[in-house]
């Protein structure tokens, strides 16, 4: 720990639980006026109609940002939207959900750049969670017509929302695997997510929030090893899949031998995740938040 970690821990100790939550919640508030700044810097309307309910959703972020002051909310467009993200494409988002900031590369700028240097014409990606498929956009055009992204999103709504994109951003050969990935073929599992947070859909028990997680779907599992049984070398792997990270990778031997780097989430800081990642040749790094690099050592 270091000294400015100490100093916060004993500030904490000796602060009233009601002063540490107003602190909290204005740092919340702060954190989301942030990120309408940077949504505004990223992304513009892709039509006249697009750019007033964004400026418009901006405008409002001062009332709408109060949502939930105690914990994780989202920017909320508050229509459905079609915009142009600055380098990487278009994408129609949901009123009320948390798809703009996935589209959103100053959430995670470490992770694009990974995925920019990382890539080259003619490499094999694989988005084991690509959700709307921001990632899965950007590094089609970064593997050209020769290279391969192949995307896997379990939940339905999603999945099509993905095949959109792909469509609109004229992506002919990157691929949908509408599975959830894990350590054995053809379970079938529950997936949940709540109606405004679709980017946290998981197969994990491992989330509190089970009161606010409405939208269920059945699952069909698969394993990488499976998915990917005809594809060559592997250059890059991203792997979001909100708790699930650890079975996805038991379920992946081979493919793990021809992958070259992985970037992957680890939320809940679970150990068996690096350390299965090292015995299989990788060097592990932290990059930003609870997103880590495994590179083949």
């Amino acid at each position: 720990m270091n000294a400015a970690s100490s100093l916060r821990g004993r500030l904490a100790a000796h602060t009233p639980g009601f002063v540490r939550k107003a602190v909290r919640m204005a740092e919340h508030y702060g954190r989301r006026h942030v990120e309408w700044l940077n949504i505004l810097r990223e992304m513009q309307g892709a039509s006249l109609r697009d750019r007033l309910v964004l400026g418009t959703s901006a405008l409002a972020a001062p009332i709408t940002s109060l949502r939930r002051m105690d914990g994780f909310e989202p920017p909320l467009p508050l229509a459905d939207i079609d915009v142009m993200a600055k380098g990487v494409g278009r994408f129609s988002l949901r009123a009320g959900t948390d798809d703009i900031i996935h589209v959103l590369s100053a959430r995670e700028p470490a992770v694009r750049r990974v995925v920019e240097s990382c890539l080259g014409p003619g490499d094999v990606f694989v988005d084991a969670g690509a959700n709307i498929g921001f990632f899965s956009v950007l590094a089609q055009k970064q593997v050209g017509p020769a290279g391969q992204v192949i995307a896997f999103e379990m939940m339905p709504e999603t999945a099509a929302r993905l095949r959109h994109h792909f469509a609109i951003n004229a992506l002919p050969s990157a691929r949908v695997i509408e599975n959830a990935l894990s350590d054995s073929d053809g379970d079938i599992l529950v997936a949940t997510s709540s109606a405004s947070k679709f980017g946290q859909a998981s197969i994990s028990a491992q989330f509190s929030d089970v009161a606010e997680r409405t939208i269920r779907h059945e699952v069909r599992t698969i394993r990488l090893d499976t998915a990917l049984a005809d594809t060559g070398e592997i250059a890059l792997i991203k792997m979001d899949l909100e708790g699930a990270e650890y079975a996805a990778l038991c379920g992946a031997d081979a493919v793990l031998a021809r992958t070259r780097a992985i970037i992957f989430e680890n939320n809940a800081g679970d150990s068996r995740i690096p350390d299965l990642l090292r015995a299989k040749g990788f060097v592990v790094e932290h990059l930003d938040g609870s997103d880590y690099l495994a590179r083949r050592s």
